[in-house]
């Protein structure tokens, strides 16, 4: 399994690294200019990352059963080491990913300080102190894992049933991704999980019931992709 995820991670290492670059880069210069012509009143980096990052995880993820699947199993990878592999990938990719969105909140707070910008934020910066670093750490890790798994379930659900069941398929699918931004109260639903049942849950909470989410999507990925009919294209 570990051999299949390190092939994996050297597969998709240039586009990861294309779109860390590209997304660096784009929040730098958008950044730049509000500076320069606008006013600052929130974390650039905060709003350009926490979306972007999950939205890129989760097609990579789509596209690893209908495209990789039948090339491992031909090379003579069992579909569960497939499998496992796939997972430690996803888990490693969502801290990757979660990492870079937290090393970016550090350099940009550094640089807002530097350029005396804080006074200017109209919310508190994200990150003030090691245990909101933790939490955004394990915040973005968790949210990023989920998007990582419904686009697993995605693709598991187009290549074992076919496109008509696998289009039916996306939205139990989304349970997981939608799950994690509900309970963490995220741009998708500012309210949160927490307000909607008029309790105020904890992190700890909502980071164990978003863990249940993923750990019952990749259950059902294993129960798809252990006997799955291996095909060149979905069909």
């Amino acid at each position: 399994m570990t051999t299949v995820a390190v092939s994996l991670f050297r597969r998709t290492a240039p586009a990861y690294a294309a779109f860390a670059a590209l997304l660096i880069a784009t929040v730098a210069l958008v950044g730049t200019l509000i500076a320069v012509h606008g006013s600052l009143t929130e974390s650039v980096w905060h709003l350009g990352a926490a979306s972007t990052v999950k939205w890129f995880v989760g097609p990579v993820a789509i596209l690893l059963i209908p495209v990789l699947l039948r090339h491992y199993v031909a090379l003579g990878v069992t579909r569960r080491q497939f499998l496992g592999g796939a997972l430690l990938f996803g888990v490693g990719s969502a801290g990757a990913f979660a990492l870079l969105f937290l090393a970016g909140l550090g350099v940009e707070r550094f640089v807002y300080g530097a350029a005396g910008l804080m006074d200017g934020l109209t919310d508190a910066y994200p990150v003030d102190s090691v245990g909101t670093a933790f939490a955004v750490l394990i915040r973005a890790f968790l949210i990023y894992l989920a998007h990582f798994c419904s686009g697993w379930l995605i693709g598991a659900g187009f290549y074992r049933f076919g496109p008509f069941a696998g289009l039916l398929l996306i939205a139990p699918s989304m349970i997981p991704a939608l799950g994690s931004e509900l309970l963490f109260g995220t741009e998708w639903s500012p309210i949160g999980a927490a307000t909607v049942a008029g309790l105020r849950l904890p992190f700890a909470v909502s980071a164990l019931l978003t863990v249940v989410l993923v750990t019952a999507g990749c259950a059902v990925v294993h129960a798809f992709g252990r006997t799955v009919t291996i095909r060149g294209k979905i069909s």
